[in-house]
């Protein structure tokens, strides 16, 4: 090794390459820091922020918020121990009816009604008594599926009135009023043709078809 180099005389150039190589050294770690920190960041925007997940949270909720039963209301009469109107969800059936009516008196023949049936708003019920005859009442009797009395009944949607119509499942006084309403402009040529009215959707529609009849 020469040692010449390090002669008093050139003390200077030695300090001035010392500080250039810790000059050189701090710019190369600083840049290497800083590349790493653009890589991590990098990394990081791939992944879902907490914004992303909070919206997609609120999106859910808000669908949640439409498969929401709405409130409807039903008018229960007959063999129940508490007649009247009664206020409850969409997703509800006759039986709930009838229990929230206090219930089906001693009398009550529940055989003859399908207590599985969903309910619909503006609905009229009526619970019949044991050996009770079919008067025709203003009501709307949920009997069973499979009995043939009631597959027989159906409604002349151009000619019924108001009363007439409110027997049909899931009709009540206002849908009735629509429903003439709609007829004294545009005549019914098909059951079908029923859906056109405000209110009746295919749903609907499905739950009231066995007993409309246009002729």
């Amino acid at each position: 090794m020469d040692f010449k180099f390090f002669k008093k005389d050139n003390i200077p150039y030695i300090i001035i390459i010392s500080l250039c190589l810790i000059i050189g050294y701090q710019y190369y770690d600083s840049h290497k820091f800083d590349d790493a920190t653009k890589f991590l960041n990098t990394k990081t925007s791939s992944l879902p922020s907490k914004e992303i997940s909070k919206k997609e949270l609120a999106e859910e909720d808000e669908i949640q918020t439409s498969n929401e039963t709405k409130e409807i209301m039903v008018h229960i009469s007959g063999a129940v121990k508490s007649p009247g109107i009664l206020k409850l969800d969409s997703s509800k059936r006759v039986v709930d009816a009838v229990y929230m009516a206090g219930g089906a008196t001693d009398e009550a023949d529940l055989d003859r009604i399908n207590l599985a049936a969903k309910l619909h708003d503006e609905e009229k019920i009526y619970i019949p008594k044991i050996n009770e005859v079919n008067t025709n009442k203003d009501t709307t009797q949920l009997v069973s599926s499979n009995s043939s009395e009631s597959s027989n009944v159906k409604i002349n949607i151009n000619t019924a009135d108001a009363t007439e119509l409110q027997k049909i499942p899931g009709v009540g006084p206002k849908t009735a009023e629509k429903i003439i309403n709609y007829r004294s402009q545009n005549s019914f040529s098909s059951i079908e043709d029923i859906k056109n009215v405000d209110g009746i959707g295919d749903k609907k529609f499905e739950s009231m078809k066995d007993f409309l009849s246009t002729y």
